[in-house]
């Protein structure tokens, strides 16, 4: 997901672990410690009565009601909106948003919620498979009050279990990257908006796809440009403008990514993994991987149950 600044993978789960340092609510068990990559987890308690300010972080957070019935209101910007939540309602926010909420139990029967944050690494990979451009800027996303959602719902039910269970990685990966695909498409597919239409979305996606299948290979600039038909600096003005990033962040980025899906995935080696990604030495691609990610390689597999 690209924002003015692109937050690393250890930086978006940081500000995540962070996110709640404003929330009322006591919080109960947690993903934490279980080895899920793609999403933080989290279940509470919330009170009888609250008001405050939420705190913008790189992911996408998905809150449903699992008990209680309350009244809720939102205000983002000057407007405040109201609705009524029982179980399974969901409130979305996306990245880098921040509203002031308030509520109020409407029954003794007390308030419990499940807060899940979904990686921009995840939100990112989703859009691409789906036909997007792989670099989603916060306005292409949902940002919703209220939502009443089957589907969404039951996911936030079943993470909630699987913290209880402490379910694997990969159950857990599996229910983000369905909650990922499915609020992506009922955002019309999460095409990116109009005003960042420095380059036109058939061209976007041409430099994409290019990158996408050259990871293990040395992109150059003349190479890229030739391949879109562009001039170089035409091309390095008008990519960030659309994206928020420049193309050597965006192909570090995807090699990265990249690296992580092999080693939660397969049974290649560290070194293997490497080279499939467009490293030369293990010393720059365990140090990038680590900035990234927070952990070398190796740990990073352990971690993810692989």
């Amino acid at each position: 997901m690209s924002t003015n600044k692109m937050s690393s993978h250890t930086e978006a789960v940081a500000e995540a672990r962070q996110a709640d340092t404003t929330l009322p609510s006591s919080r109960l068990p947690t993903s934490e410690g279980l080895g899920w990559t793609t999403m933080l987890a989290r279940t509470y308690a919330d009170p009888t009565v609250a008001e405050f300010s939420t705190v913008p972080t790189a992911a996408m957070l998905v809150v449903v009601a699992t008990r209680g019935r309350c009244t809720v209101e939102g205000r983002l910007g000057r407007q405040w909106e109201r609705a009524a939540y029982q179980p399974g309602s969901a409130r979305i926010s996306a990245p880098q948003t921040s509203c002031m909420l308030r509520w109020q139990v409407s029954e003794q029967d007390p308030a419990r919620s499940v807060h899940l944050y979904l990686y921009p690494q995840l939100v990112d990979e989703v859009s691409w498979e789906l036909g997007g451009l792989g670099l989603l800027q916060p306005e292409d996303l949902p940002n919703n009050l209220a939502m009443d959602d089957p589907l969404v719902a039951a996911t936030g039910y079943a993470v909630a279990r699987a913290i209880h269970d402490r379910a694997p990685a990969f159950y857990a990966d599996s229910l983000a990257t369905s909650l990922a695909a499915h609020m992506l498409r009922s955002k019309s597919g999460a095409q990116p908006t109009e005003r960042r239409a420095a380059l036109d979305r058939a061209t976007l996606r041409t430099i994409m796809e290019y990158l996408h299948e050259n990871l293990t290979e040395d992109v150059t600039l003349d190479k890229l440009a030739g391949h879109v038909t562009m001039s170089k600096y035409h091309l390095l003005r008008s990519f960030k403008n659309a994206t928020g990033t420049t193309l050597h962040q965006c192909l570090m980025m995807l090699r990265l990514r990249r690296a992580a899906h092999l080693l939660r995935t397969t049974t290649q080696s560290v070194r293997e993994v490497m080279a499939a990604v467009g490293y030369q030495s293990m010393g720059q691609f365990s140090t990038a991987f680590r900035r990234e990610y927070g952990w070398p390689p190796g740990q990073y597999r352990r971690l993810s149950g692989n």
